[in-house]
This record gives structure tokens, sequence and C-alpha cells, in this order.
């Protein structure tokens, strides 16, 4: 049985979460290649994030998530990226993640978005997250 506590906080997700979240939505709607630079991708995934970290959206809790002040490189989603590759669910030609595949199909992205919740504030994200990629 939930704690009072637990009943009247904000459910808040993980940057863990909100990344596979995105990938999913990403698969469902099939747009499964993102090519674009490292520095492209870390940006629009910093500017996808700031707004995911709104309560009134998903509440992320994007602590963990650090970016270099210079490069503004984020060595957190580096390190999904390379988990994600390991567990398979992208596949990259090379470090730089100059060009990702997702491996999910649209079945598999629409199942794993069900789990998260939230789907349309993810579609919303993901559709930013695209803009995004072309401006950054």
């Amino acid at each position: 049985m939930p704690t009072v506590h637990e009943l009247t906080s904000p459910k808040v997700m993980s940057p863990d979460d909100f990344a596979e979240g995105l990938l999913a939505t990403l698969a469902a709607d099939n747009k499964t290649e993102i090519a674009v630079s490292q520095n492209r991708l870390h940006r629009a995934f910093r500017h996808v994030l700031s707004e995911a970290q709104k309560p009134k959206t998903l509440g992320v809790d994007s602590r963990d998530v650090d970016y270099d002040p210079l490069y503004q490189l984020s060595g957190w989603l580096d390190k999904f990226l390379a988990r994600a590759q390991r567990d398979l669910i992208i596949s990259s030609p090379n470090p730089s993640y100059g060009r990702i595949v997702i491996n999910l199909t649209p079945a598999e992205g629409r199942t794993i978005l069900k789990e998260h919740g939230n789907q349309k504030t993810f579609k919303k994200l993901a559709a930013m997250f695209l803009r995004e990629l072309l401006r950054a």
C-alpha cells in the first residue's frame, strides 16, 4: 500500500526512462534514423530535457545529467547511448554517434511507450527533439 507521501508527491521520471521513452516514441513513429553531428544531438537532447524537467510535462529529475561547460556535451548522454547500443536498442557505425539507427520496431516502440505512460507528452517532446536536431 502506498504511503501518504507517495500519493501526494509528484511522480519523478529518471533521465534513463525519459531517454528510453524518447527513443521508443521515435521508433513508434517510424523515425528510426538520426543523422546529425554529436554536437547537434547533445544540444537537441539538452533542449528537450529542459522542457521534460518541468513538473507539468514529465518532471524528469536531471540532476545526474552533466554538460561540459565549454563543449556543451553530456557525459551522461554518451553513457546512455553506449548502454543503448550494448542493449541493441540503437546501433551506430562509429563512436561519434554521427548516425544512429533505432533498432526498435514501431510495435516495440509503442509497447515501451505504454510502459512509460504520458504518450501525448512524449510525442510532443519527440517532435520538438526532431525540430531541434535541425536547428541545433
